[in-house]
This record gives structure tokens, C-alpha cells and sequence, in this order.
């Protein structure tokens, strides 16, 4: 009976892991509700506009925005880890998924392209949910913390950015942040002054909400009164660009039938790119408000969060998606506790496709650009930048590096630039390490670095050297410099040099290659290198890289006080 319950309890358990909507349901306290319909009300307000203008940047049918985002929004709902991201279309991804598509020779709108769309949403789908069952979330740790938050710094601004067509009127051809903010500058002789002034006044009122009446829907409060006055004061009439018709109706749930094996393997390259952007920010976004409200983010489960939510779009015939910030923000800042946020917006968005599209007729789009500056306004926060001068000079310049990548460069590239930032700053880090010559401190066994305790006792003919962290190939030639300079600097010359391993807790074979081959030298010379406190790990590539063969078994000792009794019993 007891193993019974066990076995079961381990079953309820895993089920969670996959499902965390298993976990959160059943907890979910009925005073949450008020304030998760207010957010899943101001997320369907943003969302519905929103996703009708990013299925028009992904070559789509302006439709199929609407259509990305119910099944994405309870694929993540079921599969998520984060309480608070909103999983749907996005500007990035939108374009992402716009030039992988058109790179393949094909009309933008035409059924062929539309085709490759959703295969690509697929496409991209697979690959995230095979990465997190290859547990390859980890990759997301490869993104340091200086990285990640001038990679959302960037995103904020770019996001920002990218909603002035709407506060002035008129929209520079194309889209790249530097040479589009130089033309906005040029061409402002070009605003619309009616267009700004909506935008203007929609951006104070929501800062004036947020900050005096802070509990209220401020988003909410102010699109809904922009609908009214655009259409009392006929605000298309003037020129102020409003959304205008949303077609209405549900999608053709399925996969089309001309979807194929060709189709998924003509866009696998160009998927490999947006599975990573829609990964990376959509973990950036889940973590930052993880840390935020004090939870972890499984980033293997989000991996499979974020593919099923991509499959649930490409299902319902529309693109790839992923974590918006944008939304995230203002469904947290309208007070989102759970991802009820998403299942209520889902259904909120269905409803809508199929009679309230002409609601949001007369909305403004200066007003849409105002809520979207306004959301994202908390993230561009150059502090989380600045914070990093005072502690390490490498770390503020990879953050402002990373930042200025993703304007620069676009998302894409700047994500790829961020990535290896990453990985140069780890690989730098694991390389810098250092090599201290040891004495004995007085009246103990203990040995210290001789820069701390120069009054430590040493021995003539014995070169006592601790190396700290990994030796492998990037730093195994640093160390035999090192060691080099410690036997050339110490008088009498050593017969003798002693390895105090401890600290080296791995080694790969380009170090034990060098070990092996700077013992051979060194015997020429007349010094025999010895090693104490090898970890076993350590021991065994060791001894399949043959340094067994330079320095023999009995030369390695259990402390460096029994390497040190060992040497003086032979003098």
C-alpha cells in the first residue's frame, strides 16, 4: 500500500512537472479573479489590435493575428512556468517569420506563402519542444545576467521605437532603429499634429493613472475612452488613422493539405533562428518577472511551453509566436497573478473574432502605440546597466554592448551577439585563473599563498604551486607560464615542484597533453613535478591521458603535507 501511494506521488509529480497547470489550478484562490479578468481584459484589448497589424509585418492575412493567439495562449497556460507571460504574436518573430518565408523566392499573401507561414510556425514549434526534452534549456544560462538585461534594455527601446509611426503620423520606409531614428528626425516636418496630440495625451493619462490611481485598469480605462471620443469627434474624418474593420469569424482549425514534409524542410533553416529568438526573449521575459515575484522558471518546460503554443498557432492557420514584453508588462501592471490571464484572454479573443471585431473600429492607433510605449516604459530602465560600472568593467561593457547590438543589428542579431558575449565572458572568466606559490603557515599543516602569508615556510629544492579552477586547453599554457616563472624566480632552483590540485576541479585532454609533455622537459632540466589532492575525477582523464607515464603513481600524494614529509625523507 505504501509503495502504492509512493509510485503514485511520484506520478502526480511528474504529471506537474509537464503540466504545471496541474500544479497552479487546484491553488488558485477565488480573490485572484477580479484582478486577473481586469488584466486578461486589458491583455484582449491590446492583443486584438496588436495581432491584426503583426499578421501584416509576417506577410499574413490581417486575420490570422487574431487566429495565432487563442490556442498559443492555453498551450502556455497548460505547459508554462511563468505566471505572468503572455505567449503570442510579436513585431519581432512577425518579422522573423516574414523574411525566412520571403527569402524562399515566394509572393508575401499568396497561398504558397501562407503555406510556408504556417509551416514554419510548425517547424519552429517542433524544434523548441524536442530542445526541452533534450534538456537543452540550459542554453539559456549561457546568457549572463549583464546580457540578458541589455538584451531586454535593447528590446524596450526598439519596441518603443517602433510604435512612433503611430504617435506621429507617418512611418519611414522599411525598418532598421539607427537609420529610421535619423529619418524620423529628418522627416518630422512630415507629423501629423492631430495624430501626436491623441498620442500624447493617451501616454499622460496613462502615466497620470499609473501613478495617482495605480489599482486602476489604466491601459483599459484609457483605450476605451479613446474609442469613445474618436468616434463622438470623428476622428477618421480628420485624418487621425484609426484600426478600422477586423474581419470576423473563427479559423479553419487544422493543418493545410498542402502541408508537407517539403514544405517543413524548405523553412527548417530559417527555423532554427526564430526558435531561438522566440526561446531566448520569451526565458528573458518569464525570468526577469520570475526574479521579480520570487519563483523559479524552468527553462527545459518552457522550451515545451513556448513550442506548444507555436504548434497551436500554426494549428489555427496563422505564425510563429512568442513572449511578448510588451503585453507581459501591462498585464502585470493591471495586476495579473496567474495564467488564468491567458485562458480567459483566449476566450475573450474567440468571442471577439466572431462578433466583436467592430469594436475596435474606431480606436485610434496613436493611442495603441501610447499603451505599448507606456508598458514597455518600466523596462527601459538604464539603471540595470549603469549598476554594473561599479562592479566589473567587463560586465558594464557586455551589457551595454548587448543592448546597443539589438538596436543596431536588429533582434536577431543582436540575440546572437549577446549569446557569444556570453560565452567569450565565461570562456575569459574560466581562462583567468590564478597561480599562487605556497609556504607553510607556522605551527600548522595548513599551506598559503606566500602573497597572503609571506612569513610561510618553504623549503629548498620543493616549489610548492596551487593552480585555482579548471585547467583545460584554454589556460593549460598559462599555468606551465606560470610555473615556469615561479622555478626561475625561486632560490635555490627546485629539484622538486609540487601540484597542489585541490582547486582544479576539471581538466580536459589538451591540459593533460601539456602536463604530460611539460614533465618531460622539465626532467631534462633535472626537476620532477609531483602533484597532491587530485580529485578523483580529475585522477581518471589523468591517467587515460597517459601523465601516468611522466609522473609515476607513488608521486601522487593524498596532502601536500605528505608530498612535503615524503620529499624531506629523501634529502
Amino acid at each position: 500500500m505504501t509503495t502504492n501511494t509512493t509510485t503514485q506521488q511520484k506520478s502526480r509529480r511528474s504529471l506537474k512537472s509537464f503540466f504545471p497547470i496541474l500544479d497552479w489550478l487546484p491553488k488558485y484562490q477565488s480573490s485572484w479573479l477580479r484582478l486577473d479578468i481586469i488584466a486578461a481584459l486589458t491583455l484582449w484589448a491590446l492583443l486584438v489590435p496588436e495581432a491584426m497589424a503583426y499578421a501584416g509585418i509576417a506577410g499574413m492575412p490581417p486575420e490570422t493575428g487574431l487566429y495565432a493567439a487563442p490556442l498559443a495562449l492555453i498551450a502556455y497556460a497548460i505547459f508554462g512556468t511563468s505566471k505572468q507571460l503572455d505567449v503570442g504574436p510579436s513585431s519581432a518573430v512577425a518579422a522573423l517569420s516574414f523574411s525566412v518565408v520571403a527569402g524562399l523566392g515566394v509572393a508575401a499573401g499568396s497561398p504558397e506563402f501562407i503555406v510556408l507561414t504556417i509551416a514554419l510556425a510548425l517547424m519552429v514549434g517542433i524544434m523548441l519542444i524536442v530542445g526541452g526534452f533534450l534538456k537543452l534549456g540550459v542554453l539559456a544560462d549561457f546568457l549572463s545576467r549583464p546580457v540578458l538585461d541589455g538584451f531586454v534594455v535593447g528590446v524596450a527601446i526598439s519596441i518603443a521605437v517602433g510604435q512612433l509611426d503611430k504617435m506621429l503620423g507617418y512611418e519611414p520606409q522599411g525598418y532598421d532603429f539607427v537609420p529610421d531614428i535619423l529619418q524620423f528626425i529628418r522627416d518630422f516636418g512630415m507629423v501629423d499634429w492631430p495624430t501626436l496630440v491623441v498620442g500624447l495625451v493617451s501616454l499622460l493619462l496613462l502615466f497620470a493613472l499609473h501613478k495617482f490611481t495605480p489599482k486602476l485598469p489604466g491601459a483599459l480605462i484609457v483605450l476605451f475612452l479613446s474609442i469613445v471620443v474618436s468616434t463622438l469627434l470623428g476622428f477618421e474624418s480628420m485624418g487621425i488613422h484609426v484600426v478600422g474593420e477586423i474581419p470576423a469569424g473563427l479559423p479553419d482549425f487544422g493543418f493545410p493539405e498542402e502541408l508537407g514534409l517539403k514544405q517543413l524542410l524548405a523553412v527548417a533553416p530559417g527555423a532554427i533562428g526564430v526558435a531561438l529568438v522566440a526561446f531566448a526573449e520569451s526565458v528573458a521575459i518569464a525570468r526577469a518577472y520570475g526574479t521579480k515575484y520570487g519563483y523559479e522558471v524552468d527553462a527545459n518546460q518552457e522550451l515545451i511551453a513556448v513550442g506548444a503554443s507555436n504548434i497551436g498557432s500554426s494549428f489555427s492557420g496563422a505564425f510563429a509566436v512568442d513572449g511578448s514584453m510588451s503585453r507581459t508588462a501591462a498585464a502585470d501592471g493591471a495586476g495579473a497573478k496567474t495564467q488564468m490571464v491567458s485562458i480567459i484572454a483566449a476566450v475573450a479573443i474567440l468571442i471577439t473574432a466572431v462578433a466583436l471585431t467592430w469594436l475596435f473600429y474606431n480606436l485610434p492607433e496613436a493611442t495603441l502605440g501610447a499603451i505599448v510605449i507606456h508598458a514597455v516604459w518600466k523596462n527601459i530602465n538604464l539603471t540595470k546597466i549603469t549598476q554594473y560600472r561599479s562592479i566589473t568593467q567587463l560586465d558594464y561593457v557586455t551589457a551595454i554592448v548587448a543592448m546597443i547590438g539589438v538596436l543596431a543589428l536588429g533582434l536577431l542579431e543582436g540575440l546572437l551577439l549577446a549569446a557569444g558575449l556570453g560565452l567569450l565572458m565565461l570562456l575569459l572568466g574560466t581562462k583567468q585563473r590564478s597561480t599562487f606559490v605556497l609556504g607553510k603557515v607556522p605551527n600548522t599543516v595548513v599551506y598559503r599563498s606566500l602573497d597572503h602569508y609571506p612569513e610561510g615556510e618553504t623549503y629548498p629544492g620543493l616549489l610548492i604551486i596551487r593552480f585555482d579552477g579548471t585547467l583545460f586547453f584554454a589556460n593549460a599554457h598559462d599555468f606551465v607560464t606560470a610555473v615556469r616563472q615561479a622555478i626561475a624566480a625561486t632560490d635555490p632552483p627546485p629539484k622538486v615542484v609540487l601540484v597542489d590540485a585541490e582547486s582544479i576541479n576539471d581538466i580536459d585532454a589538451t591540459a593533460v597533453i601539456t602536463l604530460r609533455e611539460f614533465q618531460e622537459q622539465l626532467q631534462q632540466t633535472g626537476v620532477e613535478m609531483r602533484f597532491a589532492r587530485v580529485k578523483t575525477d580529475v585522477m581518471q582523464v589523468a591517467e587515460r591521458g597517459g601523465l601516468e607515464r611522466a609522473v609515476p603513481f607513488e608521486h601522487f600524494y593524498p596532502s601536500v603535507q605528505a608530498a612535503v614529509d615524503a620529499y624531506l625523507a629523501e634529502e
